[in-house]
């Protein structure tokens, strides 16, 4: 099978800008995951016109495309219909497709109504995928060369249905294996210059930035030997140094709750400007509690006094903002909570309250262990949500650091 794809996102609510295109950002990845190469992203309304043109230039230069929305029960819902004529063929009620649906809402203890029926006409010879996790059964059609897999728009449903019936099936000629370096702390597009002129043999170079993260992707194909992929995943990790925080692991705070409890190790958080978000994003890992000791919000002077013992008179000299601050946040919930580790975090997330000295986006972290407290200070940009969850990343980030140099 051709190793390229087309996707097509269906939906006047995409054109008007009320709807962001999760779905093909999703898909690409999942499809370059196995080894295939996104040669177009297509958008159309509900028109017939504007699905007619999307699937005649898509099925042109690819023989396998994916098409997400347009499977409704309404009347703008046209996904099925426009594959119909793309592919010259009639609709009619699948038996298969019916038999789906109503089962699906006898579970649910209602009727089909005549709109739900509606989602069971399909192209004559559509293969049915089963949507278990929604009402619109998914297909696919086969004509002249090309598949037309259509799925619902809705994320979670697409993603399941892909997962289930089309994802396995999708192997280019040889399966691809795929390395994910994890990093933090440098940009996209500084990982692209350090790594773009580095010899990387047969890998194709990919980036996914996510924040607070960016991922270096290093995919091979199947052919390529173990000792070919080990020498080139040992070079970047090598070059990247301590941006690296783990190859095919999890996220930050994966890897945090993953090495603290091989190493049967707690930790406590004292969080001013993130206001208990790195902790949720902790806690929002299995076996959390395992690890957590405790967490406390020191959004005011007040409470960081009272909560982690900080004095007022530092706060006074210093700043809440402030390296002496941080580490005091971070020392006195150690001893209060008798944790291995504990994290202290303030900083400025803006909009307002900056000044010349310590501008929006200006943070103080601190790790305290067994060893010493580290402190590390940073000014980030971007927006208050951007701003709180790159300190979260970055605390996890020090606290990792703290953890392998121990």
């Amino acid at each position: 099978m051709s190793k390229t794809a087309v996707l097509i996102s269906t939906g006047e609510e995409l054109l008007t800008g009320e709807t962001t295109d999760t779905n093909s950002a999703w898909l690409a990845g999942a499809l370059w995951d196995r080894g295939f190469h996104v040669r177009r992203m297509l958008t159309a309304g509900d028109d017939l016109e504007g699905l007619l043109w999307a699937l005649n230039e898509a099925t042109q230069i690819s023989p396998v495309v994916i098409c997400t929305g347009g499977l409704g029960p309404t009347v703008d819902d046209r996904t099925a219909e426009a594959v119909a004529l793309w592919a010259g063929i009639e609709r009619q009620e699948s038996s298969v497709a019916l038999a789906q649906i109503t089962a699906r809402y006898s579970r649910w203890g209602r009727s089909v109504s005549e709109a739900n029926r509606k989602q069971a006409y399909l192209p004559v010879g559509a293969a049915v995928l089963e949507n278990r996790w929604g009402s619109a059964p998914a297909f696919s059609v086969t004509h002249a060369g090309s598949t037309v897999f259509c799925l619902p728009g809705v994320p979670i449903e697409m993603r399941n249905i892909f997962e289930e019936h089309i994802g396995d099936g999708l192997v280019a000629e040889a399966p691809v294996v795929m390395h994910r370096v994890r990093t933090f702390g440098i940009p996209e597009s500084r990982l692209q210059t350090i790594l773009g002129d580095m010899e990387l043999g047969s890998a194709d170079l990919g980036f996914r930035a996510h924040i607070p993260e960016v991922q270096v992707k290093l995919r091979f194909d199947g052919g390529v030997s173990k000792a070919e992929k080990e020498e080139v995943l040992g070079r970047v990790v090598e070059t990247l140094g301590n941006a690296v925080y783990t190859v095919d692991g999890g996220d930050l705070a994966e890897t945090v709750v993953e090495r603290l409890k091989e190493a049967s190790q707690t930790v406590a958080f004292a969080e001013s400007c993130t206001a208990g978000l790195t902790t949720a994003w902790v806690v929002d890992v299995p076996g959390a509690s395992d690890i957590l000791m405790e967490s406390v919000v020191v959004y005011s002077n007040a409470a960081k006094v009272r909560l982690t013992g900080v004095s007022d008179s530092l706060i006074a000299e210093h700043g809440a903002v402030s390296e002496p601050v941080a580490r005091g946040l971070a020392e006195g919930l150690r001893r209060r909570s008798g944790s291995t580790w504990a994290v202290g975090i303030t900083g400025i997330a803006g909009p307002g309250g900056g000044s010349d000295k310590k501008p929006v986006g200006t943070v103080h972290l601190a790790v305290a262990g067994p060893t010493g407290t580290v402190h590390r200070h940073a000014v980030i940009p971007g927006s208050r949500g951007q701003v709180r969850k790159r300190a979260a990343g970055a605390a996890l980030a020090l606290l990792l650091q703290g953890f392998d140099q121990r």
